[in-house]
């Protein structure tokens, strides 16, 4: 690891060393404003560039997210290597120009890449929340028919299949309404499995009237 991580910092160096080589020996030190504002900005573009990964969300959509943030991130490294050294060239001895088409370039890319990090942050929260709600259909249904497998009364079975039934239809997306009886429902599983455990028929039939009075009252409460 530590050695990968050596072989990227050396792969990063190679664009600083070999432009501040050229840099240097062609012009020396001796420059106008103009021209280190140029030289600032070209560095401050790929610093930037680098750093685009940390600005990433984690989560299922990280490669995606990575993938735009770094591209804007390039896009603007580039525009700015070349912006950047048309100004070095021309060495204009005022800085009103430099620094007025180099500040509109960084506030260009930094208008999109933020944006870009507002959408990012937003599609991950509503992936985020959409599993959260497709967690409480699928485990409940899962924990449902584990039960089920369980039961060898008919008519215990009926009613807890008749559960069954209507959590695995039930709506996906849920609300602030629908989450505490959701906690309510979880809940009433767990007794319910506890009845099942222990062959008691009078909590069996007790919870599963519980359950599905709280799997309709929730898909209710979502029309």
């Amino acid at each position: 690891m530590k050695r990968k991580n050596t072989m990227w910092s050396i792969l990063y160096l190679i664009f600083l060393v070999v432009f501040n080589l050229i840099f240097y020996t062609l012009g020396g030190i001796n420059h106008p404003a103009s021209v280190w504002i140029s030289y600032f900005f070209i560095h401050f573009a790929y610093l930037f560039l680098l750093a685009t990964p940390f600005f990433v969300r984690k989560g299922r959509e990280t490669g995606t997210f990575s993938a735009v943030l770094g591209w804007i991130s390039a896009t603007y490294f580039g525009i700015e290597l070349v912006v950047g050294i048309l100004f070095i060239l021309i060495a204009p001895k005022g800085i009103k120009g430099a620094l007025i088409v180099q500040v509109l370039i960084l506030a260009v890319y930094l208008f999109v890449l933020i944006s870009n990090m507002i959408a990012n942050e937003q599609t991950e929260t509503a992936i985020e929340s959409h599993n959260k709600e497709l967690c409480y259909v699928k485990t409940a249904s899962v924990r449902m028919r584990s039960i089920i497998e369980k039961v060898g009364d008919r008519v215990l079975l009926k009613k807890i299949e008749k559960v069954y039934d209507v959590l695995r239809c039930s709506p996906v997306k849920s609300s602030s309404a629908a989450n505490e009886i959701e906690q309510r429902v979880f809940k009433e599983l767990d007794s319910l499995e506890r009845a099942v455990s222990m062959g008691d028929e009078e909590g069996i039939n007790t919870s599963a009237e519980t359950l599905y009075a709280l799997v309709v009252e929730r898909n209710h409460r979502l029309i």
